[in-house]
């Protein structure tokens, strides 16, 4: 599949990849992205769509410009379509676009200004639930380098299905210190659990106990095997010495969700806030 794209090569500022089973919602919400846009023609978008046409899933995929359209048959969630929609980014800086998510104007020119996309980088923008959602820790919208993707080897973690493939996103990336928070740039979330959105049937799918119990496990299962008593030992000597509030925080939730007992912190330091 690779090798289609590889014709008359363009060197693009940022790949959008967009996992979907919405086809119309999808096509609106990449319209309103690269509308958006102060150089929408630098913008690479991937959309990989879960489809039930056979003349689609014959065609596998189009290009139309900077548009490319992957067609694969049904997979639940939004995991394994976009681990294989980031094979195909070309761009330096990658971000995960999704049917509830609608960026704010010039959002392309203020990311590429954010960063240095050379380095390891994960941003951390603001979504707009942040009234509601107070984990002042968790990763909003998931951007990250195409070398801290390279370094991985996925964009969100193959073993998850959907529910909290972001929560790791967000811990190991606090973890290895490849955060740069940027709350100036807004992608708003326009989710059903806070009345932006109505539930439709694969919001529902998703949001089950079954599912939630599922991703729990395998998020716990994730800590533990990339976790050791040496990082222990660095990131709490890092905690100890740390200044600012804000990152000995987030200090404390790696800490405290790989299994270091809060007592321990909260004995050999000021900090008291729950996690």
């Amino acid at each position: 599949m690779a090798h289609i794209l590889q014709k008359n090569k363009i060197m693009y500022n940022i790949s959008c990849i967009h996992p979907t089973c919405r086809p119309r919602l999808a096509r609106q919400t990449r319209d309103k992205w690269l509308n958006y846009a102060r150089n929408p023609e630098k913008i690479e978008y991937i959309t990989y769509f879960d489809s039930f046409d056979q003349k689609e899933l014959r065609k596998k995929i189009s290009k139309k410009g900077n548009i490319i359209e992957v067609y694969s048959p049904y997979s639940f969630g939004i995991v394994k379509k976009c681990n294989a929609a980031a094979k195909l980014a070309t761009a330096k800086c990658i971000v995960v676009a999704t049917d509830d998510t609608i960026p704010e104007i010039d959002w392309d020119e203020k990311l590429i200004e954010s960063a240095d996309w050379n380095k390891e980088v994960v941003l951390n923008t603001m979504d707009g639930t942040e009234k509601f959602d107070k984990r002042a820790y968790m990763v909003k919208t998931v951007i990250l380098s195409k070398k801290r993707y390279n370094k991985l080897g996925y964009v969100l973690h193959p073993n998850f299905k959907h529910v909290y493939c972001d929560n790791f996103h967000t811990w190991i990336s606090h973890k290895d210190d490849v955060v740069i928070q940027r709350k100036n740039i807004m992608f708003e979330h326009l989710h059903p659990s806070i009345g932006k959105s109505e539930a439709d049937q694969f919001y529902v799918n998703a949001s089950t106990q079954e599912e939630y119990d599922y991703g729990s496990k395998v998020f716990h299962n994730l800590i533990k095997e990339n976790f050791n008593k040496f990082e222990e030992k660095k990131l709490f000597k890092k905690y100890l010495n740390e200044s600012d509030p804000q990152k000995k925080y987030i200090l404390a939730y790696v800490l405290i969700t790989a299994g270091v007992d809060q007592a321990k912190l909260i004995n050999n330091s000021q900090i008291s806030a729950k996690i």
